[in-house]
């Protein structure tokens, strides 16, 4: 990746919206733990059942993210945020849409267009 293309600023906005596609990807895999919370709740599975589960999420959909969104590069972090509709191309600016080759008129909201260089 090329970071003379994206100015000092731009390059904090790509740190934010890398935080804000790792955090409600986060969020949304964090719902199935939940889940197992209610179950536990109502004696459905153990507190030992539980604990495996969560060190399950830990060691896997958890550090899967944490791995994805942090050793990654942000300009291909956010063109997957993109892809996948945890970032709606609305909450980037033009400016940074256009450098990362996505098309503002075009197509659906989140439809990514070209290559990253």
């Amino acid at each position: 990746m090329d970071k003379s293309r994206f100015t000092k600023l731009e390059r904090k906005e790509l740190k934010r919206l890398v935080g804000l596609a790792y955090e409600r990807e986060l969020a949304k895999s964090l719902e199935s733990l939940g889940d197992d919370f209610k179950r536990w709740r109502k004696n459905k599975i153990s507190a030992f059942e539980l604990s495996e589960l969560i060190h399950k999420f830990h060691n896997g959909p958890a550090r899967d993210l944490w791995s994805f969104y942090t050793t990654g590069h942000a300009e291909l972090n956010v063109k997957h945020a993109i892809t996948n509709g945890i970032i709606l191309k609305a909450e980037i600016s033009p400016g940074i849409l256009e450098k990362l080759n996505i098309s503002v008129l075009k197509g659906s909201q989140n439809e990514v267009e070209g290559e990253v260089e």
